[in-house]
């Protein structure tokens, strides 16, 4: 009889929800694209929640085995940056899959089974086209043409991008390049009139090897830059809308975790938290009248009911 009370006592907790997530401890495995400070950040943010509800997390970067008996094992696999999505896609493993830190167009080409339903989901790196206009809309309301340059990679961003301006009343312009080559002819056609010309996270384009040359580009023909990472604000853009590696990892952490809990991971999201970062120095040599980065982010929150 004890052990029947007992049993009926566990029974009557577990469906009234009294059983914590730590009595469903599961082993994770985070997987990163390389060693880097950003993946690094990112994934001590998703070990710290998931390792807070009792789960047992690994880390790895690449490279893995051929094989990918490393995949296995875990009932749920979190990876950062595209290259491990793409090597955690190659395989195809039964588990639960995160992507994390890599754009939606990277997640939107990765291969598939057809059969993965809720199994499989990310956070992005790249803020939705919404939020990306209304900060400007909110930073320079005097402009209002808007210029996009994009390739292949990048063109249904751009579609996004121009909707969501057109929404807003402004002005945009697009461009869909096929190569590198074309890209600073075409910035010197879009931005004959000035514009505000809105860097995307694309790397066939937008990279170490075209970044200072496309700021110098856009800042003698008297358009600013809006960039997607404090390295263009230092660099030279006149502000920047991103999200921080230890924010996607913590809203990584969440996701991660209710989905341990249910068995189910969310459709994939964009990042809830940002922040915006502004340079000064371009702003006066521009002419340019910009409230400070505080009061950018509070009226961008705000407008999104984040406060």
């Amino acid at each position: 009889m004890p052990q029947l009370r007992r049993l009926l006592l566990c029974l009557l907790l577990a469906l009234a929800g009294g059983w914590t997530e730590a009595a469903f401890a599961a082993q994770v495995l985070l997987l990163l694209s390389e060693e880097s400070s950003a993946f690094s950040e990112a994934a001590e943010a998703i070990g710290a929640e998931l390792r807070g509800a009792g789960h047992r997390v690994h880390t790895l970067s690449l490279p893995l085995r051929e094989d990918g008996a490393q995949l296995a094992g875990h009932a749920l696999i979190v990876t950062l940056g595209t290259r491990a999505a793409q090597t955690v896609a190659a395989h195809a493993p039964r588990s639960l899959v995160l992507h994390t830190l890599l754009p939606r167009s990277a997640f939107d080409k990765l291969p598939s089974r057809g059969d993965e339903g809720r199994r499989v989901s990310a956070v992005f790196i790249d803020q939705p086209a919404g939020r990306q206009i209304e900060l400007l809309r909110i930073a320079l309301p005097e402009w209002t043409r808007v210029a996009f340059i994009t390739s292949r990679e990048s063109a249904d961003l751009g579609h996004r991008l121009v909707a969501s301006a057109r929404d807003r009343r402004l002005r945009p312009v697009l461009e869909q390049l096929n190569e590198e080559s074309e890209l600073y002819p075409t910035l010197q056609r879009v931005l004959a009139e000035p514009a505000v010309l809105v860097a995307v996270p694309d790397a066939t384009l937008f990279n170490n090897r075209t970044i200072s040359n496309i700021l110098l580009t856009a800042y003698h023909l008297r358009s600013p830059v809006i960039g997607f990472s404090p390295a263009y604000v230092k660099a030279g853009a006149l502000f920047a809308l991103y999200s921080t590696p230890a924010q996607i990892g913590q809203q990584a952490g969440e996701t991660a975790r209710a989905g341990l809990a249910s068995g189910s991971l969310p459709p994939p999201a964009a990042p809830r938290h940002f922040r915006v970062g502004i340079n000064r120095y371009v702003a006066r040599s521009m002419g340019i009248n910009l409230d400070d980065a505080a009061t950018l982010q509070e009226r961008l929150e705000r407008s999104e009911g984040l406060q």
